[in-house]
């Protein structure tokens, strides 16, 4: 997946690229059928956030990069931090209900079960982020472009 971005600034063999900032989204924020995302993401966001990434091409700040992130990267990111604490939380919650049987403790121990089970997935996911994070293709900047030449394009 590539993504432009504007290099902030350079400290040794990596950038400090600003993603989306004002202008995120597809651009559709004031015409009819747009959903509007852009300018909720303006309301909530003070500045555009910036992230260190490794800069083989020499890039240097205030140009315009494609960063290039591997493609599933997204998915495992997502799927780790988000789906396997669910996951657990819940076989957490199921199995503080079968333990705790029927009475007064039941929901003691469904909470309970939940909130084990919750912290077992986060540092499951935390665990299995760090072991796989030499396997994982890091996000890396593949060229320079600039936004004059593509507005060109696609008005020829």
């Amino acid at each position: 997946m590539d993504q432009e971005a504007i290099v902030a600034r350079v400290e040794g063999d990596h950038a400090y690229v600003e993603v989306g900032g004002t202008g995120a989204g597809c651009g559709r924020c004031h015409e009819a059928g747009g959903c509007q995302s852009g300018i909720l993401g303006q309301l909530f966001r003070s500045r555009p956030r910036q992230y260190r990434i490794a800069n083989p091409i020499g890039a240097v700040p205030g140009e315009w990069v494609i960063v290039r992130v591997a493609d599933g990267a997204t998915l495992r990111a997502v799927l780790l931090t988000y789906a396997l604490p669910v996951l657990f939380l819940l076989l957490g919650a199921a199995a503080g209900s079968v333990l705790g049987g029927e009475g007064a403790n039941n929901d003691f121990t469904t909470a309970l079960g939940a909130l084990l089970g919750l912290a077992v997935g986060s540092l499951s996911g935390l665990c299995l982020r760090r072991v796989s994070a030499g396997t994982v293709e890091i996000p890396i900047l593949v060229r320079r472009y600039s936004p004059q030449s593509i507005l060109k394009e696609a008005c020829q």
